[in-house]
């Protein structure tokens, strides 16, 4: 074997052994892990009001129209500004006066309109 490959060889055992090396040492080099006991947060609480809504709490008479695929906050909110705020009335309403509202398309104001009579 020639001085050249010789060279490479030996470099190549030198890094593979610091890597085995810092591989075995990982756990005095790194800080343990944090473990948290409270359960991880939930993206949309039913029930809960959202303050960018424009409403500071939710009424007996109110549903939660989140639950409905599609519907955000934003759009609970503007759809809670004309009125709707029930399943009932939602389901009740013009699929294009609700996508006027909520600033979307008939078909998915349609999807929500079906799913609130659903629910309602």
């Amino acid at each position: 074997m020639n001085h050249t490959a010789k060279n490479i060889v030996r470099f190549a055992g030198v890094v593979i052994g610091l890597g085995a090396a810092a591989w075995a040492l990982r756990d005095k080099l790194l800080p343990a892990p944090e473990i948290h006991d409270e359960p991880p947060p939930r993206f949309r609480e039913p029930g809960v009001a959202v303050a960018e809504s424009g409403s500071s709490s939710r009424t007996d008479d109110e549903d939660d129209l989140t639950t409905i695929k599609g519907i955000g906050p934003v759009t609970a909110g503007k759809l809670a500004d004309a009125g709707v705020t029930t399943f009932k009335s939602l389901a009740a309403a013009d699929a294009n006066a609700v996508s006027e509202i909520a600033g979307t398309s008939e078909t998915a104001s349609a999807k929500w309109i079906t799913a609130a009579g659903q629910l309602g």
